[in-house]
């Protein structure tokens, strides 16, 4: 899931900036802003729970829908003052990649798998409630040995602690473990910093300046693990 572009473009323009926002652009907007964090690694140590590190993210974010100028500026401050006034990460980070999903559930078919999440408590409730996966057995989604949401633990990647539980479910060993995820700051350096293999998925090709694997999606990676 990548941000909602509806519900970020409503904050923005309640706060006095008009926005139009495209739904189709979603998708390469998040990856655009992803490279924006990225490049922010360059000069300093990247924590998500600084809500400045995702100032680069909002300018290349919204720069992605056609702001410019004043408009990006003003844009990219009240999307920030929408993030510090606490909207809830799961009324924002709901727009589905439903290819990616479709994937997964090829993958969770042929490999145990589990989740680890950067989220805000609700992450057992979203991945249920979008057709992703459940935990429990029975059900009518392919069912993961668990779903790790730091809003629940604690603990938020690229911290490595977050992994173990999950690691301890799967039953397996770091090494021996794929990891797959979309940020260098948080989801290659916090698996790699855990001792996992890590594939990062870079649709548009934004960090070919980075020597870890990348793939364009999910389906890329089902093809390439023969799910």
């Amino acid at each position: 899931m990548v941000p909602n572009p509806l519900v970020v473009g409503e904050a923005i323009r309640d706060r006095g900036v008009e926005v139009d926002l495209a739904v189709s652009s979603a998708a390469d907007a998040h990856y655009q802003g992803v490279r924006g964090i990225t490049e922010l690694l360059a000069t300093q140590t990247v924590e998500e729970a600084d809500l400045d590190v995702w100032l680069p993210y909002d300018r290349r974010w919204l720069r992605a829908f056609g702001l410019t100028g004043a408009t990006l500026d003003a844009a990219v401050e009240a999307r920030n003052q929408a993030r510090r006034d606490g909207t809830a990460v799961h009324k924002v980070w709901n727009h589905t990649l439903d290819h990616n999903i479709d994937a997964f559930h090829r993958i969770a078919a042929s490999f145990a798998t589990a989740i680890v999440s950067n989220n805000d408590g609700t992450a057992i409730d979203q991945c249920r409630r979008f057709g992703i996966c459940q935990q429990e057995p029975g059900g009518p989604l392919p069912q993961v040995s668990a779903i790790i949401d730091s809003g629940a633990v604690g603990t938020a990647k690229p911290d490595p602690a977050i992994f173990a539980p999950a690691l301890d479910r799967l039953a397996t060993d770091p090494a021996r473990t794929l990891y797959v995820g979309d940020t260098v700051h948080a989801d290659v350096l916090g698996a790699t910093r855990a001792g996992l293999p890590v594939v990062q998925l870079d649709p548009l090709d934004l960090h070919r300046d980075h020597d870890h694997w990348r793939l364009p999606d999910l389906v890329a990676l089902a093809e390439a693990l023969g799910a």
